[in-house]
């Protein structure tokens, strides 16, 4: 059953909704005073609040303060024409905005969307709670590291295991998940944004590349350009959306930080932090675990040790220069993870037998288990945090 309320701070009637409403058999429930609708709304589930408020109150600010009050609360803010702010509603927790202006066709279809989403998000809820979605980044500040492999491989070993499947590849500029799958998107995240997100309509499912292997990937877009469409609020709703939907979700992140990756990162479970034994890497490593310190973050840090065949330091060493342990290691790569990129078929599926398929596959076994509280076991000298690490966060560009 889904629940229809409506405030305004001036208690002026709902007008054409009301009857839209009882049209499709609902009912309307009208609180003139907030403490009220607070109260109700702590007593049902599934519901649907209008919000018209711009005289006594502002209605951004009501907004957000409902939003954080009830997080599942689906909230369709009423804004004066001169005050209509798409962007500024969404980031107050607003699901969709509707004009004083608005005719009884855009209320309609305010109200079917409404409608449509509840229950999938509903569905997706019960899901969720019943799965327990586990979010994963992969991340590295080293280009060339092996990141995107890392995903590919990792969802594929999960997918083995019997798991739902998703990926989010983040790497807005070049992000090539779909190419080391030998897939081609139907549609991007750009699409995504265009075609639903601007509408209010946030389903995802006819934007996800499926893999032979059950995979689902929102892909990147497709041109370069297209990446300053996308926002940190667009991220964070496909990160809710995929949620619903699978029981690991992935996410493939370029090798600088900005406001969209940080949004992955704060998203996310853990984050598999790839790193060598080559000092050049650990430096740069070290640098963005103090640049996600700055952030409240490194507490979701797992340090994954690629091998290579180049001469590099011993791992005590390495988990004194990063002042993390190592959580896991994987073997020498070898011609092997190229040739897979080069087929479109991670080692996991084509090669499962040789080491590093096996890696890949003890890692989404070890990361399937039940998650320890924290990997951040502090070695035995104190932590030195850099004072100055967010002059090294630029919101665009590499660190």
């Amino acid at each position: 059953m889904i629940n229809w309320f409506y405030y305004c701070d001036t208690n002026a009637a709902p007008g054409d909704l009301e009857l839209i409403l009882q049209k499709r058999s609902y009912e309307l429930l009208q609180f003139p005073h907030l403490d009220d609708l607070i109260h109700r709304i702590k007593d049902t589930d599934h519901s649907i609040l209008f919000i018209k408020a711009n005289t006594l109150q502002n209605g951004y600010d009501l907004c957000q303060e409902m939003s954080i009050l009830f997080p599942y609360l689906y909230i369709i803010l009423i804004v004066p024409d001169n005050m209509e702010n798409t962007r500024r509603a969404m980031n107050v927790g607003a699901s969709d905005i509707l004009r004083f202006s608005s005719d009884l066709e855009e209320k309609k279809d305010a109200v079917v969307r409404a409608v449509k989403y509840l229950k999938l998000r509903e569905e997706g809820v019960s899901y969720h709670l019943a799965k327990n979605c586990r979010v994963i980044s992969v991340c590295s500040p080293k280009g060339g590291i092996g990141r995107t492999a890392a995903v590919v491989n990792l969802a594929a070993g999960f997918a083995r295991m019997g798991k739902k499947v998703g990926v989010l590849d983040a790497n807005l500029q070049f992000g090539d998940v779909l190419m080391q799958l030998d897939q081609k998107p139907g549609g991007t995240i750009y699409e995504w944004v265009k075609e639903e997100y601007e509408r209010h309509s946030y389903s995802i499912d006819n934007y996800l590349a499926v893999h032979e292997s059950g995979v689902a990937v929102m892909p990147a877009p497709s041109r370069p350009e297209f990446f300053e469409m996308i926002t940190d609020i667009h991220i964070e709703k496909v990160i809710e959306e995929m949620k619903m939907r699978f029981d690991i979700l992935l996410i493939d992140t370029p090798s600088y930080l900005s406001e969209i990756h940080l949004k992955c990162l704060e998203r996310s479970d853990e984050c598999l932090l790839l790193v060598t034994g080559e000092i050049s890497v650990l430096k740069r490593s070290r640098l963005f675990i103090e640049a996600l310190e700055a952030f409240q973050l490194h507490e979701k840090i797992k340090v994954i040790r690629t091998r290579t065949a180049k001469k590099q330091i011993d791992q005590h060493k390495m988990e004194r220069v990063l002042d993390i342990p190592i959580f896991a290691s994987l073997p020498e790569q070898g011609q092997l993870v190229s040739q897979s990129i080069d087929l479109g078929a991670p080692v996991v599926i084509s090669q499962p037998r040789t080491p590093i398929g096996k890696g890949f596959l003890n890692l989404a076994r070890t990361l399937a288990e039940k998650p320890v509280e924290s990997v951040k076991a502090k070695l035995q000298e104190p932590s030195k945090k850099s004072k100055r690490v967010r002059s090294l966060v630029p919101m665009k560009g590499r660190v």
